[in-house]
């Protein structure tokens, strides 16, 4: 497909890849699904973001400047994880767990653990958005990254939901900060294509490649080990079917 030409329109991506946290927070909140359920759905989630980040992401950048672009990779995963061990002593280490098997902190239990916690889901948010701005502008809507990040997004946002509800955060507060988080995600969607109209393609891919690092470490750091936490069956392969699904988007289109 031709690439974008307009924020607006790419703005209006980035929203698109939004719907999936504002879906995922209302199951989590309302559906009262199992520990075992929301395993999975993050097994699948991992899986396509992982996909995501490797085959549509990271492979681009190494066909054109490996050696550089692998760097640029491993400083975007040391950058994540960086801030992820700062906000997790804050009390947000646990933001993605549906809270059955690992509970949340409540703000009786840690004070201020609630800010950290949203300041941890703004940032998980930032990679995906910025990376899906960067694409819209050199290539196009491309089918199979925008199916990565809105399905993506759905089993983080049902998991950290349920896990702030089971943490006495109220309904409101849940509802609000994804509500805000879902208009950051459009917002720095537009702002990652802007921002690719001023830089040369070779920056531009080396950011794409910092992105890519951030989104394989949230992914380890965040998704993962809610997926694998007392050994849903098979939650491996149900890694692997959410990868290949990917895969197969990505073949067809």
């Amino acid at each position: 497909m031709s690439p974008v030409d307009s924020i607006t329109v790419a703005t209006a991506w980035g929203a698109l890849t939004a719907s999936g946290i504002l879906v995922g927070a209302l199951l989590g909140l309302f559906a009262r699904l199992t520990h075992s359920a929301i395993a999975r759905s993050m097994s699948i989630g991992a899986g396509l973001l992982l996909a995501a980040a490797s085959v549509e992401l990271a492979a681009e950048v190494l066909k054109i400047t490996p050696y550089v672009g692998i760097l640029v990779l491993l400083i975007g995963a040391a950058s994540f994880s960086a801030g992820n061990a700062w906000l997790s002593a804050q009390g947000a280490k646990h933001r993605k767990r549906c809270g059955e098997c690992v509970a949340q902190p409540t703000e009786a239990e840690m004070p201020n653990s609630g800010l950290a916690i949203a300041m941890g889901t703004a940032m998980d948010a930032v990679p995906e958005a910025l990376v899906l701005g960067l694409v819209l502008h050199a290539h196009g809507p491309d089918a199979a990254l925008i199916a990565a990040i809105t399905l993506g997004n759905l089993p983080e946002a049902m998991s950290a939901s349920a896990g702030m509800s089971a943490a006495n955060r109220s309904n409101g507060w849940v509802l609000r900060l994804w509500g805000l988080i879902a208009v950051a995600t459009a917002l720095l969607t537009g702002a990652g294509f802007t921002l690719a109209g001023v830089l040369t393609e070779d920056t531009a891919l080396l950011l794409q490649a910092f992105g890519a690092g951030a989104l394989l470490a949230m992914v380890s750091e965040t998704l993962l080990p809610e997926a694998v936490h007392e050994g849903p069956a098979f939650s491996g392969l149900v890694t692997a079917i959410g990868f290949a699904v990917l895969l197969l988007i990505a073949s067809f289109t």
